[in-house]
């Protein structure tokens, strides 16, 4: 992922194929990508509580300029089903067009494998960038520091992030470990 001035080149290569997608800053692309993922991922919730990340019923949408990006995914066990979707944007075009909805790419793979290639990339961008480099890049969203922690334990860990009882939340010192720890 690069991230230049409100636009970002995202480029995912699985099966053997390679995509470029192209979000802007009118829809917080990433944000809702790592909330999407760790939503459905059965470790990402804190301790007790279901539901940190809500799942999201439709998937979710990137805005991309003259059309919208929808993905969704579908988790079975260790497989995860990928299917992404151009579908017309209604701001740039009030006019109905007959090429959309069109799929892009529909795939299976292995889901802790994708969710670790997420959580590497999501690794490089945060100690590239930096939470505030990242902000003035994006313009309008902040890095989802909240999913990339929960998802980064999750990898490297292999069960949720826990909540201390003494103070009823997440060691703050913890999470600063977690977020400059190096993943492999």
């Amino acid at each position: 992922m690069d991230i230049r001035s409100g636009n970002a080149t995202c480029v995912l290569e699985i099966n053997k194929q390679k995509f470029e997608f192209y979000p802007t800053f009118h829809s917080d692309a990433l944000g809702d990508f790592v909330s999407y993922v760790a939503s459905i991922h059965p470790l990402c919730k804190l301790s007790w509580k279901d539901g940190a990340f809500p799942k999201m019923n439709g998937g979710i949408e990137w805005h991309t300029g003259p059309y919208l990006l929808r993905w969704e995914l579908e988790r079975d066990f260790e497989d995860l089903e990928i299917t992404i979707t151009e579908i017309q944007n209604p701001i740039a075009d009030r006019k109905k067009n007959p090429n959309f909805p069109r799929t892009v790419l529909r795939t299976k793979c292995n889901f802790d494998e994708f969710v670790l290639c997420i959580v590497k990339e999501l690794d490089r961008v945060i100690k590239q960038r930096g939470i505030l480099g990242y902000r003035q890049e994006w313009q309008n969203y902040t890095f989802p520091i909240d999913g990339f922690l929960a998802l980064k334990y999750a990898c490297l860990y292999q069960k949720p992030f826990e909540i201390t009882k003494k103070q009823s939340g997440t060691s703050l010192e913890e999470e600063l470990d977690l977020l400059m720890k190096n993943i492999d």
